[in-house]
């Protein structure tokens, strides 16, 4: 059903994350996790196309290692993008579907990948108290 509507990695954003998130690198690419902000803030459907992007990287997906390469490509989203992209990020669905839903213990998730996401969501909550997330009534 994917194919009705259109695939997360299609849009220019998505292609970035599919890349910047992908098993087969050895380290993380930090001028390709800042391109990617670049393009959140600098386009109308960036944040809401790297939201389904970096979704459909971290929920179900078994290989872990692509799952901490979408932790840090989100923190460097949450440290380097604007308002609009901490909207989504804030959002309860988000938090619930996207963060929690990836260390449940039925996907037997690493240690390190459950403390990441605590960690991620503490940053969050650092943030929103700058205001990035004010009015969403989230985390």
């Amino acid at each position: 059903m994917e194919f009705l509507i259109g695939s997360p990695f299609s849009s220019p954003v998505g292609q970035r994350i599919q890349k910047a998130t992908s098993a087969a690198l050895q380290t993380e690419d930090w001028s390709l996790n800042l391109e990617i902000c670049d393009i959140i803030n600098e386009t109308d459907d960036g944040p809401k196309d790297a939201v389904k992007a970096l979704k459909k990287r971290i929920v179900g997906n078994k290989n872990f290692r692509e799952v901490m390469l979408a932790l840090t490509v989100l923190e460097t989203c949450v440290k380097n993008c604007g308002h609009r992209f901490h909207v989504y990020i804030c959002s309860l669905e988000f938090v619930e579907g996207v963060l929690v839903r990836a260390i449940l213990p039925k996907n037997n998730p690493p240690m390190i990948l459950h403390d990441r996401v605590l960690s991620l969501i503490q940053v969050k909550r650092s943030h929103r108290s700058s205001d990035s997330c004010s009015g969403s009534g989230e985390v």
